[in-house]
């Protein structure tokens, strides 16, 4: 599967001649774009020798350091006891 199937992103051709297509996110891709900012956060610490994309905050230019957060509790994921339900 692709992206673009997934429904994570639109193709949108912009320039006819030489054709040049872009690519822009979806509001499902918007959603997980924190989970692509986390794995690429993973990747950059365990994989690519810092040769990885790094991502800057375009306002302040401060490097991107993500974290997934529980929103009822406010704790760090990983941090307390996890119970899975089915």
């Amino acid at each position: 599967m692709t992206l673009t199937k997934e429904g994570l992103l639109t193709k949108s051709r912009y320039q006819e001649h030489p054709p040049r297509e872009e690519y822009l996110l979806t509001e499902a891709g918007r959603d997980f774009l924190p989970t692509l900012f986390m794995i690429g956060a993973w990747g950059r610490q365990y994989r690519g020798d810092g040769q990885l994309t790094r991502f800057l905050d375009a306002e302040t230019g401060v490097e991107i350091k993500p974290v997934a957060v529980d929103e009822n509790t406010g704790a760090k994921i990983g941090t307390r006891p996890i119970r899975a339900l089915m």
